[in-house]
């Protein structure tokens, strides 16, 4: 049981690395979310959700128009791939996507009245209302149109963690919505147990899929049938009356509507089904309702959970911090890696998906790391809903000698409305910290941006009040209150 970090021999663990740390000869029971990328702000998730609504709305369009050999012939390139090792395991893999099981896909939603009647609008709603979709057909589907994406992700991985790649490497094909076909490449792969390797970040794989057939079930179309009961418009309410007993409950209306399906399966799908029918209004309030709410990336403990791994040692990466001697050229690249460590961990589930040294201005400049805000009611929430904070930005100096305006003025020179004006500037600790605030502040009355200084002792605020509360990033907190006094 090796896990890609140790196959490799990358220093960290599953808390300080953006992707999957999985198992390289078997799979981990977690699954890619179509609606949680979509949720997210971000370059990468962008072209996923434009890749994955191409593809469903090509073969939607097929199924309504009765092309049916040319539905099949899109769905008959999704194959069985476990590159990404995630899902059920190889052995099991009974709902995987193979030409036979394209096949039973096809049969499923060209039969399928919600496709007809266009209640079914979105890949993840298959999963609702269709017998037999699931979490893992749903992830397979994706891992399919997404694969060239995937493999950037993961080459973007290899480059900065040394993972050795192999050049050339035949994949299944992948979707692409500027021609609207499937498109054969080779990929530069890492290889591992033998066979290639795409790493998935962790901000957008769940175990039970966001738009979910239980909950819509319990909380959805069991309430709307609860609700006709009280009003008196079936024969249950008829029933009990004649049986004197006039209570009604969510349970026994569950019993008698499961009661017409006994001896089938998807009982639950089923009744979804016809009551989305009667109710086309119903999935649309459910998946607006899911919207209202966006969806916080897995947390920590859950994937540490499925992937039997330790939470993020925390004082351990704040002592690797701290203890790390000031300097420039390998000692500041030593500090940039130990920083990202500790905020990937620190900052996780808020801030996902870092990229080391981005190149903006045609590559005139550079970001040190740059985070996607996946902030969901705590500091960073409040401030995407506030100032234009998209992404997050942190600047690494690893100076014996105290900041200086230009260094203020080159993090607050990357910034820009549509990526984000708002950073982090990490220092040792050799400045005034009064003064320092005093000239973050000038940058903020100036219009030139949002940016909060930390220093090592700063650090060790943040870890301890992650151990306290379990979030480094919540309202009033250190982040929050050192933002407050940069405008006011």
């Amino acid at each position: 049981m090796v896990r890609v970090s140790e196959h490799y021999g990358i220093s960290g663990d599953q808390g300080t690395l953006d992707f999957i740390d999985v198992e390289i000869d078997r799979d981990t029971l977690l699954f890619i979310d179509p609606a949680v990328i979509a949720s997210i702000d971000g370059p990468w998730e962008n072209a996923c959700t434009s890749a994955i609504q191409s593809f469903f709305q090509a073969v939607l369009d097929c199924i309504k128009n009765g092309e049916q050999n040319k539905a099949k012939s899109l769905l008959s390139r999704l194959s069985e791939d476990n590159s990404t090792r995630l899902g059920y395991s190889s052995r099991n893999r009974g709902s995987g996507l193979g030409l036979k099981l394209a096949e039973e896909f096809y049969k499923e939603l060209s039969s399928s009245r919600a496709v007809q009647s266009g209640l079914i609008a979105d890949l993840e709603d298959t999963a609702l209302l269709i017998d037999n979709v699931g979490e893992d057909r749903i992830s397979d589907v994706v891992t399919n149109i997404v694969r060239n994406l995937l493999a950037e992700y993961t080459q973007a991985a290899a480059e900065y963690y040394g993972i050795p790649l192999k050049r050339n490497v035949a994949m299944h094909p992948y979707w692409a919505p500027s021609t609207k076909k499937w498109t054969t490449a080779y990929f530069d792969l890492p290889i591992a147990g033998g066979s290639p390797l795409l790493l998935v970040p962790k901000s957008i794989v769940r175990k039970l899929l966001l738009i979910n057939p239980g909950e819509y079930y319990q909380h959805y179309v069991l309430t709307q049938l609860f609700d006709e009961e009280l009003r008196g418009q079936s024969q249950l309410t008829t029933a009990l009356r004649s049986e004197k007993r006039p209570r009604i409950t969510k349970a026994s209306v569950d019993r008698m509507h499961k009661d017409r399906f006994k001896g089938l399966r998807g009982a639950e799908k089923r009744i979804s089904l016809e009551t989305t029918e009667k109710n086309p209004d119903l999935i649309a309030r459910y998946k607006q309702d899911k919207l209202k709410n966006p969806p916080a990336a897995i947390s920590a403990a859950i994937i540490a959970e499925v992937t039997k791994t330790e939470l993020p040692d925390l004082d351990a990466l704040l002592q690797t911090v701290t203890s790390m001697p000031g300097g420039g050229g390998s000692l500041a690249d030593n500090y940039e890696k130990a920083i990202e460590a500790l905020l990937s961990a620190l900052l996780y589930p808020s801030l996902v998906n870092p990229v080391r040294q981005e190149k903006i201005h045609e590559g005139r400049k550079r970001i040190d790391i740059s985070y996607t805000n996946m902030g969901r009611n705590d500091f960073f929430y409040w401030l995407s809903q506030h100032y234009p904070a998209a992404n997050v930005f942190i600047e690494c100096k690893n100076y014996t000698r105290p900041l200086k305006n230009p260094e203020f003025d080159q993090l607050s020179g990357r910034f820009s409305p549509s990526r984000g004006k708002y950073g982090i500037l990490v220092y040792r600790g050799y400045s005034d910290k009064p003064a320092v605030q005093r000239s973050l502040k000038d940058t903020a009355v100036d219009d030139r941006g949002y940016i909060t200084a930390l220093d090592d002792e700063d650090l060790g605020v943040l870890v301890d009040e992650y151990k306290k509360v379990g979030s480094a990033t919540l309202l009033d907190g250190l982040l929050h209150t050192r933002f407050k006094a940069l405008t006011h």
